[in-house]
């Protein structure tokens, strides 16, 4: 999976609020550990995979797209390391 995929499930599990800021410095992504949130990160993910949006190509499987948003979300810190 190339950089930009990659750059693109951060940002969708940003906004899925899989990942949420730090709540003391907003510098650090951290995981939520919210499960309707990661629910959403996997179905936006597969949305914008399957309409071609967000560079998508159908060079990748959606397989890889949930696996690699798996890695994603579970790669996210667990606490800041610019706070603890």
């Amino acid at each position: 999976m190339n950089a930009h995929i990659q750059e693109t499930l951060i940002e969708i599990a940003k906004e899925a609020g899989a990942t949420i800021p730090c709540k003391v410095c907003g510098n650090y992504y951290l995981r939520s550990h919210d499960g309707a949130a990661d629910g959403k990160a996997y179905a936006m993910a597969t949305n914008a995979w399957k309409n071609g949006e967000r560079g998508f190509n159908r060079g990748v499987t959606r397989e890889e797209v949930l696996a690699a948003m798996k890695r994603c979300i579970e790669s996210a810190n667990e606490q800041c390391p610019s706070c603890s």
